[in-house]
Formats: structure tokens, C-alpha cells, sequence
């Protein structure tokens, strides 16, 4: 018997919802993707949906299910995704499972990776593939499922079914509502319909949810007021947005912001992730500790992501770094040995990391960009933590001397001039904007990846602006270390990035990138 893979029950209201949205007839064909404790079949019995098959790969559940709404639908106990299903249907609804391909078992992950093509996805990534197959021609597929599909890599090849094969309609953005007893995802419920269509003139329904503070009942009734009304309430935030037409990182936050004339930040800068220790307990040093002249050139000084106060970084914490140039236990023992007195104690929790191939117990788990960084140790870095709830962005310039823990990233200027600008820049209110709108939301946090950094515009400013912006972020920067209020130099600072930004020439305000 299979267990309980990802089960967490849905609110009635919200099931009633997603049902509301269809605009299948009660007598059309209805798939429900994993019945659960049937709250689907519950929601579409109540709206008078006839014609309704459902599967559940549960043992326990699919009896519980089968006894209680068998006289009215067929119930089937099967796993959905190696089904050999004989029909399409109109409407394929649910909640499907939410599990890492990692976390799954082996039959199932097999079934995962055969249909997604990557073992580094989730479930759900193959329950939205395989119900988009089974849908007839104008069919709809609604689910409610975590936000990450809009943005994670390995899930291009869901972004990449749905628009190949139909649009999305509806998108309901329930953020972190608790909406799942002792689950917490950042969920969407998403409505799709399957047919050819020019994706140039479709727009997609949007409603943003404005409180987390609400319950079901409530979402139910304001989300549909606001699709009735086509307007916004006190709960969701009412938009009609262009549909997505790429399979680029897709955003519920903020309509795509370009700029016409850039170049990225990856050709003015080395952008990069941290050095993750994999046990900081045993490599932070935090007590006095009496090290030998070798040990010393071990001990570094780290930026982490409460460091990082905006334009600043005001911190650090000293951590030992032993990499693979130290061999074996012996040589560590021996030449280290306070070291390896310090580190001792947690051999056996440290033995049970993941460690890359010739790795050694005592050795840090990813030790990425570390030649380079300590080649520039002498050079400042701006620092940006990966994660973060703040409503304002925290890039921060750091010393001379430190280096990224796993938790920020670092930026590095290949030329040193441009740290001050970029660290003003990066710092706008318009730029936090444009990256939302590059899909960097992730529920009431932002999210700063490598990837979406290296790919994001710079303006080709004029020098002249350049250097205003320098000035400024100067003056911000030796304020914050004399514990002055910077306010109006944020103020001054984001507006001349704006008007700049929105001049309408925008060619003669900006120079070619042949100029610089």
C-alpha cells in the first residue's frame, strides 16, 4: 500500500472555488487527479456534476472515498501518473501532491523523471503534464499548486507544456495564507484551458491576495466578488495581465519591466553564491583560541545575510576553512592541531554530510568561487543575502578581507569604479521593482538567485549620472558609519534614478553600448 504521498486536505471553500471557476457543463467528463478524502467530489457533487471519475493511489483513502461517493461517481484506485487512461476529459481538477523527486519512491520517481525529464523536480510538476495530455480540446485544467513552478528551473518543462498546448485564464495568488493544516507552501490555484491560441492577445485574470490574515471562507467569497465584479477588494488585488509568451521565469507580482538600452550585470561583474560549510557548529569560532602560525591562515572572516544592513555591511563572523589542499586526518592532526582539537568533537555528525567526491570529514561542504575570492580578498565586494523579507534591498559593500557565506551572494566589480554606482543602483526602489518583475518573489520575500542577477539590465547611464549616482551613494555610505539618518539620500537617489529611467529619448539620455 502506498502511503500518504504529499496528502494535505483542502479547505471545502477553496475546492468549492476552484469548481466555481470552471465553465464545463455539469454533464461534461471530470477527472479528479488524487481524491484524497474527496473534497473535490464533495464540491462538484454539491454543484451537480454527474459525470466524474476520480483516482486515488491510496489504499485507505481511495476505500474511504469510494464508500462514501461510489454510488455517484467511479472512484479508481491507481497511481494518476502511470494510469492508462482510455478517455480525455473536459475538466481535470485537484490537489495534487507536493514532494521532491528526492523524497519520493522509486516507482513513483521513476514515473516523475520518465515524464518531466529531470529528477529534480517535484511531483506536481508531472501531475500538471500528464492532466494537460489528458484534456480534450478546450478543456480545463484547474489546480491549486506551489508558486515555485513559475520560477524554478527544472520546472521549464511545465511553464513550457502549458504554453504549447493552450493559455492560462486564472491565476489566484494566495501567497503563505495558511490555507493547509501544518503546511505552509506559497500556493497558487491556476485555471488553464487547452487549444491553439496567439498568446500576443490573451491576457490572464490575476487576483494578488493583500492580507495572509484571512480563512478560507473568505478567500472563497472576496475571490469571487472580485472575479465578478472584475475589481479589486479588501482581499485580492484585481488585474488583467499580458499572458506569459516564454518560459522565462514568470512573475504574479509585477508586470515585466524592460530596458530598452543595457548590457547585464554579469559583463561588469563576477556574480556568485557562498561558501557553505555544511556544519557551521564546528567551524565557527566563537571562543578564544590559542592558534599556531599555520592555523591562522585558516581563519577567515565571513559576511553573512544579518550582516548585511543595506549599503553596508556593519559584521562578520570568523570561521575556520579547511579545504581539500589539507589531504588526510594525519596532516590536519599534525600540523592544525588546535584546529583539529576544535573540530573534533563533530566527527561523527560531520561524516554524515553530503561531501563531493575526495572530500574528507574535516573538509567544508562547497567551497564555490574560492580561488577567486581569495585572490580579490584585498578588493571590496558588495553582498546581497539569497533570501529576505525586508520591503527594501540590503546590497552591501563590505571591507577589505571578508568572504560570502553560503546565505548572500557576492558581487565583484571587474572594474573597481563602477562599485559605488552599481551598489546605488541595485539599492532603488526601481531596480527591486524590475527584478520582482523578473520572477525574484518568493511569498513576502524576495529571492536573490546568481542566475536572475547575471541576467539583469543596467541602464547605460551617462557618465554624468554615473557619477551622481556615486556622490550620492558616497555620502549615504559615510552617514550609515557615523550612524547618521540617510533618508533624504535614498530619497535623492531613487528619484534621480527614476527621471532618468523615463525620459522619453531614451537613446540620447543613455549611451550605446559601443560607447562604453
Amino acid at each position: 500500500m502506498h502511503s500518504k504521498i504529499g496528502f494535505a486536505e483542502t479547505p471545502i471553500e477553496i475546492a468549492n472555488l476552484m469548481v466555481d471557476l470552471s465553465n464545463a457543463s455539469l454533464n461534461a467528463s471530470v477527472l479528479d487527479t488524487g481524491c484524497g478524502k474527496g473534497v473535490f467530489l464533495q464540491a462538484l457533487k454539491n454543484k451537480g456534476y454527474n459525470n466524474v471519475y476520480g483516482v486515488e493511489i491510496n489504499k485507505e483513502l481511495y476505500s474511504y472515498c469510494a464508500e462514501k461517493f461510489g454510488q455517484h461517481f467511479k472512484i479508481m484506485l491507481a497511481d494518476f501518473l502511470n494510469f492508462p487512461f482510455d478517455q480525455q476529459f473536459d475538466l481535470i481538477i485537484g490537489n495534487p501532491p507536493y514532494v521532491h523527486f528526492n523524497k519520493l519512491p522509486p516507482s513513483i520517481a521513476s514515473n516523475v523523471k520518465t515524464i518531466t525529464k529531470t529528477s529534480q523536480g517535484d511531483i506536481y510538476y508531472a501531475f500538471i503534464i500528464k492532466a494537460i495530455s489528458l484534456l480534450k480540446d478546450g478543456g480545463e485544467l484547474i489546480y491549486i499548486v506551489p508558486y515555485h513552478f513559475f520560477y524554478n528551473t527544472y520546472a521549464k518543462c511545465v511553464r513550457e507544456t502549458l504554453l504549447q498546448n493552450g493559455k492560462i485564464e486564472v491565476i489566484i495568488d494566495l501567497d503563505e495564507t495558511r490555507i493547509f493544516y501544518n503546511e505552509n507552501p506559497e500556493t497558487i490555484i491556476f485555471k488553464f484551458k487547452k487549444g491553439k491560441y496567439n498568446l500576443n492577445n490573451e491576457k490572464i485574470i490575476l487576483l494578488n491576495i493583500k492580507t495572509t490574515k484571512t480563512n478560507s471562507a473568505e478567500i472563497y467569497n472576496k475571490a469571487i466578488m472580485s472575479l465578478q465584479e472584475k475589481t479589486s477588494n479588501d482581499i485580492f488585488d484585481y488585474k488583467e495581465i499580458p499572458h506569459y509568451t516564454n518560459t522565462n521565469q514568470w512573475s504574479t507580482h509585477i508586470q515585466n519591466i524592460s530596458i530598452p538600452t543595457s548590457h547585464t550585470l554579469k559583463t561588469v561583474a563576477k556574480v556568485g553564491v557562498g561558501l557553505v560549510s555544511g556544519y557551521d557548529e564546528a567551524f565557527i569560532v566563537n571562543k578564544d583560541i590559542n592558534f599556531n602560525s599555520n592555523e591562522l591562515s585558516l581563519i577567515k572572516k565571513f559576511v553573512k545575510g544579518k550582516h548585511c544592513k543595506r549599503f553596508i555591511v556593519d559584521d562578520y563572523e570568523t570561521y575556520i576553512v579547511i579545504d581539500t589542499s589539507i589531504q588526510n586526518e594525519h596532516e590536519l592532526k599534525l600540523t592544525y592541531p588546535n584546529i583539529y582539537q576544535h573540530i573534533l568533537p563533530f566527527k561523527e555528525q560531520m561524516s554524515s554530510r553530503y561531501l563531493p567526491n575526495k572530500a574528507e570529514w574535516f573538509h567544508w561542504q562547497a567551497l564555490r568561487n574560492y580561488q577567486f575570492l581569495l585572490s580579490n580578498l584585498n578588493k571590496q565586494r558588495i553582498y546581497v543575502p539569497t533570501l529576505d523579507r525586508h520591503p527594501y534591498n540590503r546590497f552591501s559593500l563590505g571591507d577589505k578581507g571578508l568572504l560570502p557565506s553560503g546565505d548572500v551572494l557576492f558581487i565583484q566589480p571587474y572594474n573597481e569604479q563602477d562599485l559605488y554606482f552599481l551598489l546605488g543602483y541595485l539599492n532603488t526602489t526601481f531596480f527591486r521593482q524590475y527584478y520582482l518583475s523578473k520572477g525574484g518573489r518568493r511569498g513576502r520575500r524576495i529571492s536573490f538567485t546568481q542566475k536572475l542577477l547575471e541576467n539583469i539590465e543596467i541602464p547605460f547611464f551617462t557618465e554624468d549620472t554615473k557619477q551622481e549616482i556615486i556622490i550620492i551613494v558616497q555620502h549615504i555610505v559615510s552617514n550609515l558609519k557615523e550612524n547618521k539618518n540617510i533618508s533624504s539620500l535614498e530619497q535623492q537617489l531613487d528619484s534621480l534614478v527614476s527621471s532618468v529611467i523615463q525620459q522619453s529619448d531614451y537613446d540620447q539620455i543613455y549611451f550605446k553600448a559601443k560607447q562604453l
